[in-house]
């Protein structure tokens, strides 16, 4: 049975039905208005096919927000595209503000249609702004009794108030005439003379030059009204006052003209009969369609057009195989975690079940959203029992923009992500349901989940609860190592300054850099106006003095000491006392895996300091750790889709991709290519993946513009099919909304059609990175969900994941063993037009394997 909607009629009697009842008040929305301020108060919303739709799902939700009053007579107001005899009368009228944003002119189509389809009366009036519409209806309707209210921010609207015209602004404020007067000294009938004397800005209006609020409301108050105060002028003081009007006297008289609502546009009768509802029957089927397709899930949920939840009755733990499983946690990391709260639910029943973590064991397998974690909580106590299916990962492959359980089930509309675990069970269930219906037939998407994401879930959870050890005494005393270097840069910094001052205090580093050192930093400032400190500024500023250099390093060096080298003893498990860091698998747009609680990922790994810290990461007694790696992944990948030849034959032929290209680039035999060379090679072979400018190869070579610009068209011309793969890569990605990998992960890319250039360059960027970078990503996690059953007879288990490499714990004497299977397994992961590498090691600890 569907629950009523919001909009549903109350139900009618068996014989005739009754009349329909008189409206008791109006509700007027402005339309554009509510849209264009929607759009900027919501964060960027897209669906999962990269659409925008932030405003028209801000528009709603304050919509629906009013309707729940009693509001049988709506009708919805918007500006028409056609110019107005505002814009006849003054050239500049509005001229002043912000583009409208390229976005928002699709998404007001769409919301017009949405007002159509909720019943409600959507109105444009060409040659008139909605303002006078608006003002047409409200003084009809007040003159024929009724209470009219008026939803907008415009504060042109308040010369219409009185006793039963109020206006409410989308912030939730209700303003009627004693708060105008309150607020701003003037009463509603000099709303348009005082509009007139102060101008506004946010329409071009241009007002008096020199009379401000106070003065406009001074010269109201004694002279009463505009046509009086300019029927006296020469009366007005003081003096400068009066020649201040003068002045402006044709601006004053054309911002009363721009400011005044006209309330006497012609409309059709049936619009002003406010006799009858206007609030029709919503069109249920295509208003279902229309949201669903916009996946505001939460919204659906409210007008009650998704089907109620099934009424549930309660059963008996244990529940049947297949149920999905509600759990609660009192802490994120499930490693240090306690469950407080178990529930499942299968159709229309749900099971309350114990805390008890054994009784968990006879299920199989987890369903659950972030079933992960509970698998993980199982094997910390000794029960091996692994996750099953996970909506989250599915939502994920549906859209990467699906992070975070909450976020995702509002979405898709599958019920509420609350405390209680029986609701998490249930909406679990519903949201596999939704998504499996919406992606049945995309079969990239269901390999991806069947053979790469859920198994590896089960990998992962055995990796979270194997942990990592750590040398202890080794960290604690690189820590003071690191301290004291930090005492002696800190010095140093000083005695460049010129005297001491807190260097982590960036209001004191920006008076040292600024004022008293006098550098420059290219004009740039943060949001607040401040001059910037950030890295990326005092990277340019490197050449002007010493002390920038010193400032990085005293940076670097802080921020490893207190992200790692400090808090990571702490974080050494009491019963296993090994590090448990936690694969987070929907974290990021590309596919990579990234930790967190704490996070690996970010050790540096070119730094003197990032090499030291990686050897504290040991192998237990009688292991040691493998180190296997992926050899320059991605740049073998990019041969493999762009299909170049000359790109694909130095693999082939086993030479070194940096050296051949540095060769080709200058015209010289590969054995005369010097360091130089191939540094520079090497930095176009990567930072083309990246999208690298010429202005930025300048900066990385310290060399001039032009002989960057000069590198890279050599690069292109070296490998012709990589440019033209590039190009190709962008076509399709603006034809189609998306790019994806080889395997067929998605991602979209809506900024591609950006008007901004820097946005759209961005975009580009990461356009033709994400097939590259994904699928070196899918490739390592097929990588993994093969080379981990293999592990186990040989006792050897993964412990980290960290970009291309996998770092596993295998027992000495089977080591070499170990790292033979993974470079076999990692090699023959997918078969690829160029040979994969894989390079290993082997040490008592990470930096040694490594």
């Amino acid at each position: 049975m569907q629950q009523r909607s919001l909009f549903d009629p109350e139900p009618e009697a068996e014989s005739n039905p009754a009349p329909v009842p008189r409206a008791e008040r109006v509700i007027l929305i402005d339309g554009h208005h509510l849209a264009y301020r929607t759009y900027f108060a919501f964060e960027k919303l897209t669906t999962s096919t990269g659409e925008p739709v932030q405003a028209i799902f801000g528009f709603l939700r304050t919509l629906l927000k009013y309707l729940k009053e009693n509001s049988s007579c709506v009708i919805v107001v918007f500006d028409a595209p056609a110019r107005t005899f505002r814009h006849d009368n003054f050239e500049a009228y509005k001229a002043g503000r912000a583009p409208t944003p390229e976005d928002l002119p699709e998404q007001i189509r769409k919301i017009k249609q949405l007002v159509e389809l909720l019943g409600l009366t959507c109105l444009e009036v060409p040659g008139y702004e909605a303002d006078d519409v608006i003002g047409t209806l409200a003084k009809k309707a007040e003159a024929e009794g009724y209470q009219v209210r008026i939803l907008t921010g415009d504060r042109d609207a308040y010369q219409l108030l009185s006793e039963n015209i109020w206006v409410f602004h989308p912030d939730g404020s209700i303003i009627g005439p004693s708060q105008v007067k309150e607020k701003y000294g003037v009463g509603v009938e000099q709303w348009v003379d005082y509009r007139a004397l102060t101008g506004d800005a946010s329409d071009n209006i241009p007002g008096a030059k020199g009379i401000g609020p106070k003065g406009a409301v001074k010269l109201l108050e004694e002279w009463k009204s505009l046509d009086n105060l300019l029927a006296h002028l020469e009366e007005v003081k003081p003096e400068r006052t009066r020649e201040l009007i003068r002045a402006s006297l044709e601006d004053i008289k054309l911002s009363r003209e721009l400011s005044e609502i006209h309330t006497d546009v012609p409309l059709e009768p049936e619009l002003c009969d406010f006799s009858k509802a206007h609030r029709r029957e919503p069109k249920t089927a295509e208003l279902r369609e229309m949201l669903e397709r916009l996946e505001f899930g939460s919204i659906l949920r409210d007008l009650g057009l998704l089907e109620a939840q099934r009424p549930t009755t309660e059963a008996p733990w244990p529940p049947p195989p297949g149920a999905f499983l509600g759990f609660t946690l009192d802490r994120a990391q499930p490693m240090w975690a306690e469950l407080t709260g178990l529930a499942a639910a299968r159709g229309d029943t749900v099971y309350r079940g114990p805390t008890n973590l054994a009784d968990l064991k006879a299920l199989g397998r987890l369903n659950s959203l972030e079933a992960k974690d509970l698998s993980v909580l199982l094997l910390r106590e000794g029960y091996w029992v692994p996750p099953g299916d996970d909506p989250m990962l599915l939502a994920y492959l549906y859209d990467p923009a699906n992070s975070e359980p909450a976020g995702t089930v509002r979405r898709y509309g599958a019920g509420d992500w609350t405390t209680d675990p029986a609701q998490r069970a249930l909406a679990a269930q519903t949201l596999w349901e939704t998504l499996k219906r919406r992606t049945e037939k995309d079969e990239r998407l269901w390999w991806l989940y069947r053979e790469v994401e859920q198994p590896l879930s089960g990998i992962l959870a055995r990796m979270e609860v194997q942990g990592v050890a750590l040398d202890v005494p080794y960290l604690q005393e690189l820590s003071e190592e690191l301290g004291k270097e930090l005492g002696y840069l800190e010095a140093e910094i000083h005695r460049l300054a010129g005297r001491p001052f807190n260097v982590n205090s960036r209001d004191q580093l920006e008076a040292i850099l600024y004022d008293e050192l006098k550098l420059q930093a290219g004009g740039k400032k943060t949001t607040t106006g401040k001059r910037s400190t950030a890295a990326s500024v005092l990277e340019e500023m490197r050449p002007l003095h010493p002390i920038v250099d010193k400032i990085l390093d005293y940076r670097e060096l802080s921020k490893l000491k207190s992200t790692y080298l400090d808090p990571l003893p702490r974080l050494i498990h009491p019963k296993t006392g090994r590090l448990h860091t936690r694969f987070n698998q929907t974290a990021t747009a590309t596919g990579r895996l990234s930790s967190s609680d704490p996070n690996l990922q970010n050790i540096p790994v070119r730094t003197e300091v990032g090499r030291k810290i990686r050897k504290a990461f040991v192998a237990r007694a009688g292991y040691c750790l493998v180190a296997a790696d992926y050899s320059q992944i991605e740049l073998r990948l990019l041969a493999h889709l762009s299909g170049d030849e000359n790109l694909k034959q130095v693999f082939l032929e086993g030479r070194d991709i940096h050296t051949q290209t540095a060769a080709w680039m200058f015209g010289i035999a590969p054995e005369t290519v010097d360091s130089y060379r191939r540094r520079a090679a090497k930095t176009i072979n990567f930072g083309v993946l990246y999208g690298m400018s010429a202005h930025r190869l300048s900066n990385e070579l310290s060399i001039p513009y032009a002989e960057a610009e000069g590198f890279i068209e050599r690069y292109f011309a070296a490998y012709p099919k990589v440019r033209f793969w590039i190009e190709k890569t962008l076509t399709e990605a603006r034809e189609r909304g998306y790019v994806e990998t080889l395997f067929g992960r998605k991602r979209f890319v809506p900024e591609l059609s950006a008007k901004v250039a820097s946005v759209r360059q961005a975009a580009e960027r990461m356009a033709f990175n994400m097939p590259v970078q994904g699928t070196a990503a899918d490739l390592m996690k097929l990588a993994m969900v093969k080379l981990g059953p293999r592990l186990e007879p040989l006792e050897a288990h993964l412990v980290l994941q960290v970009h291309d490499e996998l770092v596993i714990e295998a027992p000495r004497d089977r080591a070499e063993e170990v790292a033979g299977l993974a470079r076999e397994v990692m090699r023959t992961a997918w078969e690829f037009e160029v040979p994969l590498e894989v390079d290993t090691g082997i040490g008592e600890n990470w930096l040694e394997a490594k």
